[in-house]
């Protein structure tokens, strides 16, 4: 039985005008960057724009918790290895928190033995994990985590507007001095030595660094190629969850599918709830309308891995359809030519490195740069030497997750707009009988791993440590035994036609039906 965890009384929060840290955002980059802070004996001040009242437990927060500020926090969400392992090490109090409140844990072995007969282990297949919690609901916990276990003294949490940043010129540049803040009360002056912009995609750093004449963060930008909708589901009583890509759904349990003009993912959550979300090309106008209600049923029960989920028997719409766009893949630069803009200043999650979304990695990728940031607090004092230590950690261990999503998005858009004109995406020879080699390689890929993830548990592990970010970008090619369990995959299923259904010109008709 799940129950529900409640908050304390409230009570009013007196702040002090001086912490050592300044976290701009009350988001998950930003709560788990205060909480590393915090366990390291700094003071924290966590600033949120979002000005909303917390509702009375977590499940009630879906329905009733306003964040506008954070346009992703109704749409699916996976949390990965990364933040899960965090949690476990750092905070098993709040795992215990989680798991009691409903959230699903999904690690590697519980895959691999509904999938193999007798698989064999290694000992770090123990760090492959996924928590599966509806966004809103992990945000609620963790938030009312700190507010119930930090001190008063270490950790305020001001529901405000930061309106600038305040900065310090000396010899060797500016230097950070803390922000400006509006609340309900007025203005006020919050002064700290490190200002950390955990404020998202849409962060207003570049106005803050502007209106105190400074040159902003360098923004590269690259489409990503989709928008995407999501709908909530509750299992009715009685139903259980049905069956993912052919095997037992387990709790966590996560599937989809790429029609290649469309792809669709189904996310088990907690307390029974699941969500489905579709993204397609925003330039293909005729798709767009599965951001109505109606059209999204009508979508869900046309791809055959989301048809039973939605079989009115099993389950009931919690929620209406959410649409999520205008999504790019994105970077800003606080560290330039060897030196930071503003020393003191540090962007981690989306206002720092923002990744298509689709992929999931965005929760984890902001609490490893908090962690990371952390890091470099402990382990540098002057403030060139952290801005340049925290840099190198991002160059490790964040960026190479952007490239990697850069070039992806680029090919499947290619794959989606070939689709649009109505040719095959996946037909490797020319008309003149030569070979694209590129293309032929990404046709072994596609055929050969789903074929090599049901023969080889050395394969799913190599797939799993890399979706969850265990391991570097790229599927290690250069691994023989990889190279020709692909090979084989793609030999023994070239001739089958294994495209998944429905296409897209009996996708569209399905929209149209009464």
């Amino acid at each position: 039985m799940n129950t529900a965890v409640k908050p304390r009384a409230s009570a009013s929060r007196e702040t002090a005008s001086r912490y050592d840290v300044v976290v701009v955002g009350g988001s998950i980059a930003g709560l788990a960057a205060a909480m590393a802070f915090c366990q390291r004996g700094l003071t924290v001040a966590c600033v949120e724009r979002d000005a909303t009242p917390m509702p009375a437990d977590h499940l009630l927060a879906f329905e009733q918790w306003r964040r506008d500020g954070a346009g992703q926090i109704r749409h699916s969400h996976v949390l990965l290895a990364p933040l899960v392992n965090a949690i476990r090490r750092d905070l098993p109090g709040f795992f215990d928190v989680l798991i009691a409140a409903g959230a699903e844990l999904l690690t590697f072995k519980d895959v691999a033995r509904n999938t193999f007969e007798d698989p064999e282990f290694v000992p770090s297949d123990d760090a492959i994990a996924f928590l599966s919690c509806r966004r809103v609901v992990f945000e609620f916990l963790l938030r009312r985590y700190m507010l119930d276990t930090l001190g008063r003294d270490a950790f305020a949490f001001i529901q405000g507007d930061v309106r600038g940043l305040r900065t310090k010129a000396d010899r060797d540049g500016p230097r950070a001095t803390g922000v400006t803040v509006k609340t309900a009360l007025g203005s006020q002056d919050i002064h700290a030595e490190i200002v950390v912009d955990a404020s998202g995609r849409h962060t207003r750093v570049a106005r803050w660094l502007a209106a105190a004449g400074i040159e902003p963060p360098s923004l590269e930008q690259h489409p990503c190629g989709i928008f995407y909708t999501s709908r909530f589901y509750r299992l009715k009583d009685g139903a259980d969850y049905p069956r993912l890509d052919g095997r037992a759904s387990l709790a966590g349990g996560v599937a989809g599918v790429d029609l290649g003009y469309l792809k669709a993912g189904i996310f088990r959550s907690d307390n029974r709830t699941f969500s489905i979300t579709l993204a397609a090309d925003p330039e293909d106008e005729p798709l767009r309308v599965v951001a109505r209600d109606r059209e999204f049923d009508q979508a869900t029960r046309a791809i055959d891995v989301a048809r039973p989920w939605v079989e009115a028997s099993v389950a009931v719409p919690i929620s209406k359809v959410y649409l999520y766009g205008n999504l790019a893949n994105t970077r800003r630069r606080y560290f330039r030519n060897g030196h930071p803009l503003v020393r003191g200043l540090f962007g981690i999650g989306d206002a720092s490195v923002h990744t298509n979304p689709i992929a999931g990695r965005g929760c984890s990728l902001g609490w490893v740069g908090a962690l990371e940031l952390a890091k470099t607090l402990d382990a540098e004092s002057d403030p060139g030497h952290r801005a340049a230590d925290f840099e190198a950690r991002a160059e490790r261990l964040v960026v190479p997750w952007y490239e990697h999503q850069v070039r992806r998005d680029a090919a499947e858009l290619a794959i989606n707009k070939a689709l649009q004109r109505g040719e095959d995406p996946f037909d490797f020879e020319r008309p003149d009988g030569t070979i694209d080699e590129g293309i032929r390689r990404r046709v072994i890929l596609r055929k050969g791993l789903r074929y090599a993830t049901r023969q080889s548990v050395d394969v799913m592990r190599l797939l799993f440590r890399q979706v969850n970010l265990l391991d570097p970008p790229g599927m290690r090619d250069e691994r023989p035994d990889l190279a020709r369990l692909l090979l084989l995959g793609y030999q023994k299923t070239a001739d089958e036609d294994d495209a998944p259904r429905p296409g897209r010109a009996e996708f569209l008709e399905a929209l149209q039906a009464p």
